[in-house]
């Protein structure tokens, strides 16, 4: 008994230091992704938060953060009034001074921006730079490297140099210099990197006369780098994966366009999520649409067009593409090897779509099995490279795959998990079978031959750029419309029922039909905010058109996107955030006319067809965005604020609805580049 008693004491008293040690943390104000949340009522976030809150795990450490900025803070360092300082870069100065743990917390690279797409420079091609103004401070060690850079490159530019503390930031959005030298992790994302001069580790630096935190700090970063080697790599990805892509389009680029007009792209009918052709509404939709419509947004500048080519038979689809017809595929399954093969080439991964597989009796692997596919390469290499030791059944369509698991003929299916779910839950015949999904992703890209690299290089560009968050919406739109049970499959699955119903009750069949019309009325508006969806915008659309060229009658569409929704549903719960949703559908509806219409576009998108000319709408646009921002919402005692962003374009006499849209779009993305939380006209 005295014994047990013993070791327990033992244990509180070593283990009691560990979690109750407090250590204060300098913490940068106005550090964007690498430290958000400015004061003791802000929300925290950022990479330097989540790497320390990952030693915290480790340590038990309690943190008292003190704010400043670096210099303050980095004397704070020195004095002992802090234990802890983010983003201190080794110099043999500072060996004396503080200490270091064993590994870096990153590796800090050292850019040359721009911000003016007219400025005429590449990298490499240093006579380009001549006579350019470059903007350096020169109280950082990226300073020293930039000279010893520039000297072996015998640069013929113009320095204009400064310290930390002038307004430089201000000076070169005035374009007082062209290029600025600065960290990758502080750029602003809209700036466009040149050229990457060097790089240093930086480090989770420990004031000098607290050696216990320097040990247990290292002791936990060795768990850490243990169980994860590239924590630091992923960390960097998640908050600064898109400061130093380049915006601007090559010569190389800029030339494939030129002599490209139209980019035709292969696609396959009735392939969603990811492409089909609507016959409703006469046009193309899907994810692959959607990446292709931000690539048209963004980067195609020479009138070029992109066409889509929708097959039903893949093998034409394929030879139409060796034949030179099609300039790109999509989706396609990325095999790099069967791909270097063909002597194509492949996009970076857009999607890495779950696979299912669909099985009759109890099934316990895959190895052995005869398994039936659909006729397309994205299946056949999927299996190929992840189920090598099946027999193959190749099928004209998923339902043929299906039956013939029904039948007995194949002993499972397997298909993208989106279309299968949707099949097996809209058609009674196969909703006896059983359906999992697999644990191997198809990575899935798009496809070139190697003659129309430049178009790739677009393409990755625009995958760097395009917010996670807009794709998985579009994920979410597109896989419901697969999974929606339609009157369709109402009716081919109970249409014998309906037969004998019509022949002797005519009117419950009259009653059957009123109700599918007010089911099909109600499927066009959201259930979450009770505004219209897209499936009545189109016609609105077109007639305020046809109004506005016939009389004359000015309209213009709003697009509204919530700032950093992903980031409240991440924090505060899906329910918090279709609270968030429902509470703007009311001030958007609340501050518009009974003439204009507005629709939940998607996600957190709204949009607002709206009666007035362009000035008119800005004015109810800025007014409903202030409605928005005065927006408290309360959860578990905390305030949280709301605010969007939104894009303005005025109908112009015989403008395409596609123009139209792209307008808003693109006022929207310059509202989100350049800030948010306002109204772009």
């Amino acid at each position: 008994m005295l014994k047990r008693l013993f070791l327990s004491i033992s244990l509180f008293i070593f283990t009691l230091p560990i979690y109750a040690k407090t250590v204060k943390v300098g913490y940068y104000i106005d550090s964007g992704n690498f430290m958000s949340g400015f004061s003791e009522s802000d929300p925290k976030a950022g990479f330097a938060y989540e790497y320390m809150q990952t030693i915290a795990a480790y340590t038990g450490w309690n943190y008292e953060y003190v704010y400043g900025e670096w210099d303050e803070l980095y004397s704070a360092l020195l004095s002992g009034r802090i234990d802890i300082l983010s983003d201190v870069s080794y110099t043999k100065d500072r060996e004396n001074l503080i200490l270091y743990p064993t590994f870096p917390m990153g590796e800090e690279a050292y850019y040359l921006y721009s911000n003016n797409p007219d400025l005429n420079i590449s990298a490499g091609d240093y006579a380009s730079w001549a006579g350019k103004k470059i903007g350096l401070r020169t109280d950082c060690n990226h300073y020293e490297v930039f000279q010893k850079w520039a000297s072996e490159r015998n640069l013929n530019c113009e320095y204009v140099e400064f310290s930390s503390s002038a307004p430089y930031l201000e000076m070169f959005e005035n374009h007082e210099f062209d290029i600025l030298l600065e960290i990758d992790m502080v750029a602003d994302p809209s700036w466009n990197p040149i050229e990457k001069i060097g790089a240093d580790d930086f480090y989770l630096a420990v004031t000098k006369n607290r050696s216990d935190i320097l040990n247990e700090l290292n002791s936990a970063l060795a768990e850490i780098f243990a169980m994860n080697p590239y924590y630091n790599n992923n960390l960097w990805l998640k908050y600064f994966s898109n400061m130093t892509i380049s915006k601007n389009i090559t010569e190389r680029e800029a030339t494939w366009l030129i002599n490209h007009p139209e980019i035709r792209v292969g696609c396959l009918y009735d392939d969603l999520p990811f492409s089909n052709y609507n016959e409703e509404n006469n046009r193309p939709e899907g994810f692959v649409v959607e990446i292709m419509n931000y690539l048209e947004t963004h980067f195609l500048h020479f009138d070029n067009t992109v066409k889509y080519v929708f097959y039903k038979d893949t093998d034409q689809m394929i030879k139409d593409f060796k034949e030179g017809n099609l300039e790109l595929l999509a989706p396609v399954y990325r095999s790099l090897q069967a791909t270097e093969e063909a002597g194509n080439c492949l996009s970076e991964e857009f999607l890495a779509a779950s696979v299912g597989i669909a099985y009759k009796n109890e099934f316990d692997k895959v190895s052995g099995k005869k398994i039936a596919i659909p006729k397309n390469l994205r299946t056949f290499y999927y299996m190929k490279d992840n189920f090598p030791n099946v027999e193959v059944l190749i099928f004209n369509s998923q339902e043929e795959c299906m039956q013939a698991v029904i039948d007995g003929k194949a002993d499972a299916c397997i298909t993208n998990s989106y279309k299968m779910h949707g099949i097996i839950n809209n058609n009674k015949r196969f909703r006896k079978l059983e359906y999992r999904d697999l644990p191997a992703y198809a990575e899935l890209s798009f496809m070139c031959s190697k003659k129309n690299t430049p178009l790739i290089s677009l393409l990755n560009k625009t995958l760097m750029i395009i917010p996670s968050e807009y794709l998985d919406s579009l994920l979410d739109f597109y896989s419901s419309k697969v999974q929606n049970y339609t009157r369709s499959n109402f009716f081919k699955d109970y249409y014998v029922v309906i037969l004998i119903t019509l022949s002797f009750l005519i009117l419950i069949s009259i009653a059957l039909v009123l109700s599918l019309r007010h089911i099909w009325i109600l499927t066009g508006y959201d259930t979450l905010t009770h505004l219209q969806n897209r499936r009545h915008l189109d016609s609105y659309i077109s007639k305020a058109m046809k109004r506005a060229d016939d009389r004359n009658e000015a309209f213009s569409l709003l697009l509204f996107d919530l700032d950093d929704f992903k980031a409240l549903n991440d924090n505060y719960g899906h329910a918090f955030g279709d609270k968030v949703l429902q509470t703007v559908a009311q001030k958007i509806e609340s501050g518009i006319t009974k003439k204009d219409k507005a629709f939940r576009w998607g996600g957190e998108e709204f949009l607002v067809i709206c009666k007035k000319d362009g000035l008119e709408a800005y004015k109810v646009a800025e007014n409903i965005r202030k409605e928005i921002e005065k927006i408290i919402l309360e959860i578990d005692g905390e305030k949280v604020g709301i605010t969007s962003t939104i894009g303005v374009s005025a109908y112009e006499k015989c403008d395409s609805y596609k123009k139209l849209f792209q307008r808003a779009d693109n006022k929207l993305y310059k509202g989100k580049e350049t800030g948010k939380n306002q109204v772009v006209l």
